[in-house]
């Protein structure tokens, strides 16, 4: 998979994760608290540091 198509398919995921957590707070395992958050820290980060990479290079074009 691309960086590109990963970033694409987190834009999506990402939100649903987030509401996904907040709805189902209660129910969902300690276990998968740590791994939610470190996946959302992680993906965001990513998405972040593309998207600031396609406007630097949108930029320099111009």
């Amino acid at each position: 998979m691309g960086l590109e198509r990963f970033v694409r398919i987190n834009l999506v995921l990402i939100p649903v994760l987030l509401v996904a957590g907040y709805l189902f707070a209660d129910y969902l395992p300690l276990l998968f608290l740590p791994l939610g958050v470190g996946y959302i820290t992680f993906a965001s980060l990513i998405c972040l540091a593309w998207g600031l990479s396609k406007a630097s290079l949108s930029v320099r074009s111009s």
